[in-house]
């Protein structure tokens, strides 16, 4: 595995580390825990500053205004963006915006990327993308997919039900995946604008972590009409899409989530050498260095098997086994890595006098988003009992 960045690459990461240190942790200051979200005047500044700076939507190719990067060059840049819970929606490359884009270049026909792609890479418009339903129907199980379009002509109406769709509320459109004709093998993915007839964003689901922009919603889509040229590649294609959109997605996630781990030690490490007790300094002693030295390898681990799962990719091999292992691992690692940074910082990480407790609630989804560990478990142990896969 060559993990070595070019010079562009470890030159841009060095100045983002800059821009998010100088720039946007300053201004966490201004989140509203109540709302879960940034003042829309501080976003707009910062983003205002990012595309000054030349870094907007990074990992774009340059002919959608992006840097070219690689996925192993995205990896290190996200990596940095992750170290603030805004940094990527700042730069215009937060889920579900920036997987959104990935699919739509991928697969969207020159009228869909006019209407969709471009707005969104400009970032003037939001998006979403609803694949998850209420039970009974999809979640972890795709097959249980309940959404379902009925061809009419030269359009499809589209009845379904889902929730947990992130970005919807003031969202312009949503990419929704459902059955056509209530075959699954014809699942397909459609382009709805959310001010077609039919569509109601139900409510803004409470959880237990931050909102972000748009929130997670449930949705319902009441006999809505798509037309034919609406339909976001071919129909019956829209699981193959979806691994194409799901795959890069989740290893996005855990490139942020090192960021954030990453950041989390800091923090605590500035408060053990600052805080004394027992006559020394809280680093001094040996049980918190080796808190410190757990984290450090648990982060330096989930580094490499990112690393490995964007080197596949970059490869062009097939990286669903490392991907759902660099998912699986990053994802816990990161509530362990928060959880020792709050202990060592006492009663000052639990409170909000220190980010630690934010980024800690906002942890916990990293366990059940694209797809819970359970599931990666089940699809890595059926890989190596298979004999598909090897230890």
């Amino acid at each position: 595995m060559q993990i070595s960045l070019s010079d562009r690459a470890t030159a841009l990461q060095k100045e983002i580390r800059a821009f998010i240190n100088e720039v946007v942790i300053p201004s966490e200051k201004h989140f509203d825990y109540e709302s879960g979200r940034m003042p829309d005047k501080v976003v707009q500044e910062i983003r205002s500053k990012v595309k000054d700076a030349g870094f907007w939507t990074p990992h774009l190719p340059e002919s959608l205004g992006g840097l070219g990067l690689n996925m192993m060059e995205t990896a290190v840049i996200f990596s940095e963006l992750g170290r603030s819970p805004v940094g990527a929606f700042m730069f215009n490359c937060d889920a579900p915006d920036e997987g959104n884009m990935h699919l739509l270049h991928l697969a969207a026909s020159e009228k869909q990327a006019e209407r969709f792609l471009k707005p969104l890479c400009e970032g003037t418009i939001r998006s979403g993308f609803a694949m998850t339903e209420p039970p009974p129907g999809a979640g972890s199980d795709p097959s249980t997919l309940t959404a379902n379009a009925e061809k009419q002509g030269d359009r499809y109406i589209l009845n379904a039900h889902k929730w947990y769709c992130t970005g919807a509320r003031g969202a312009d459109f949503l990419i929704v995946m459902a059955r056509v004709g209530g075959s699954f093998r014809k699942t397909t993915m459609f382009l709805v604008p959310t001010d077609a007839k039919g569509y109601t964003m139900v409510r803004e689901i409470e959880t237990m972590g931050s909102h972000g922009p748009g929130g997670h919603c449930e949705l319902k889509f009441e006999n809505v009409e798509i037309p034919e040229d609406m339909i976001l590649g071919k129909v019956a294609h829209g699981f193959r899409l979806s691994q194409e959109r799901l795959g890069p997605a989740r290893l996005t996630h855990c490139m942020r989530w090192i960021g954030l781990a990453r950041r989390s030690m800091e923090i605590a490490r500035n408060y053990a050498r600052n805080r004394q007790l027992f006559g020394s300094h809280l680093s001094e002693h040996q049980g918190i260095q080796w808190m410190f030295a757990d984290s450090a390898t648990e982060i330096e681990a989930a580094r490499m098997l990112t690393l490995k799962a964007a080197s596949e990719l970059v490869d062009g091999k097939d990286a669903r086994h490392s991907l759902s292992m660099a998912k699986l691992y990053t994802s816990e690692m990161l509530t362990r890595v928060i959880d020792r940074a709050i202990q060592i910082c006492g009663s000052h990480g639990y409170s909000r006098d220190l980010p630690l407790e934010w980024f800690y609630r906002d942890a916990r989804a990293a366990r059940l988003a694209d797809g819970p560990s359970e599931v990666h478990r089940m699809v890595l142990g059926r890989g190596l009992m298979s004999g598909k896969e090897e230890f």
